[in-house]
């Protein structure tokens, strides 16, 4: 089925904008900048061009955007072995500076040395997902592409029937994945299937962004809340992840105290500050589940995930009576934009 050329032009100027804030961060990401925030934007800009080229798949040659795609992929995944690392670096130290008794502050230093081991191993595969990226000519080649169809529709052209259907298909079918997970919440070792639920809260996110201008008021109120969820679905992940790894970690350490002494003795300064930390993550997962448990019963008392399939729905009512054009694209910086 053809496409309309509003349809192509509407999503790439979303795209592009992702695009830019891409190559913005390039230089600090390839030179491995200790602003550890190149990586993390840059990562949400890749996440968000994986999430948006295939709303519009068929604005694309089919094995062009697989190949774009790949490419796009290859480098969020090398992007994301560094910021995971970044990020535990940072819980580690800050853990640390608030450390005072002397006895636990060995096992720490330990992990954090040990964390920033591993993020040094991480750089050399950014660097080289950067680099194949370039030499592929990906990134011109999406320009490009996108900008050849952006003239085709003049900016701020009301949205015509086939974008709003797009709209609606797209974030009901995210939506239905997101609210999949629901028998899931109260069960607080469904570990794996939470990770996976946040997961679906993001691409739920980043596709109603993609469409949000479109509707009154930019469904602002459903990205604040799935913003949040986000975030807190990837605290709970974050202290699931130490959970698993902190054992796993002094176990590595034991062993090594052992090959390079040939007895554990020196070992044993390491295992408190750990296991503090370790039950600090515990605790904390174990209060931010609870919380989010009983704030996911209350938006769904509320009908939060209905009141956006009625709001969505509306355009396919009445068009141009509820929703008027489009605004101008304004030029500033969106923070909110910027976050994960």
């Amino acid at each position: 089925m053809k496409t309309s050329a509003c349809v192509c032009a509407y999503g790439a100027r979303v795209i592009l904008k992702h695009l830019k804030a891409f190559e913005k961060e390039w230089q600090g990401v390839h030179t491995g900048a200790e602003d550890i925030e190149h990586i993390h934007r840059m990562r949400v800009a890749s996440r968000r061009l994986r999430a948006t080229l295939p709303l519009f798949e068929r604005c694309f040659p089919p094995k062009k955007l697989d190949g774009w795609m790949k490419a796009i992929r290859r480098v969020t995944r090398a992007l994301g072995a560094a910021r995971d690392a970044d990020v535990q670096i940072a819980r580690v130290q800050a853990f640390l500076d608030g450390v005072e008794d002397a006895r636990l502050r060995p096992g720490l230093q330990r992990l954090l040395l040990r964390l920033r081991q591993a993020r040094m191993s991480h750089q050399p595969a950014v660097t080289a997902a950067l680099e194949k990226l370039a030499e592929q000519g990906t990134l011109d080649e999406i320009k490009t592409f996108l900008e050849e169809r952006l003239n085709a529709c003049e900016e701020g052209t009301p949205p015509d029937a086939e974008l709003y259907a797009l709209a609606h298909a797209e974030i009901t079918r995210r939506l239905e994945t997101f609210l999949s997970y629901d028998a899931i919440v109260p069960v607080p070792e469904r570990v794996a299937e939470l990770h996976e639920m946040r997961i679906a809260t993001k691409w739920l996110r980043y596709t109603v962004e993609t469409f949000a201008p479109l509707y009154p008021d930019e469904l602002s109120h459903w990205l604040s809340l799935l913003r949040n969820i986000q975030e807190r679905l990837g605290q709970i992940h974050d202290d699931d992840v130490w959970l698993t790894f902190l054992p796993a970690f002094l176990e590595e350490e034991r062993q090594r105290v052992e090959a390079f002494y040939g007895y554990t003795r020196p070992f044993r300064r390491l295992v408190a500050g750990v296991q503090w930390f370790e039950q600090t993550c515990r605790e904390e997962r174990e209060r931010l589940y609870h919380e989010f448990v009983s704030d996911w019963q209350l938006w769904k008392d509320r009908r939060e995930w209905e009141a956006l399939q009625e709001q969505i729905n509306l355009p396919r009512l009445d068009t141009g009576e509820i929703y008027p054009p489009l605004k101008q694209e304004e030029n500033h910086n969106d923070s909110e934009m910027l976050s994960a």
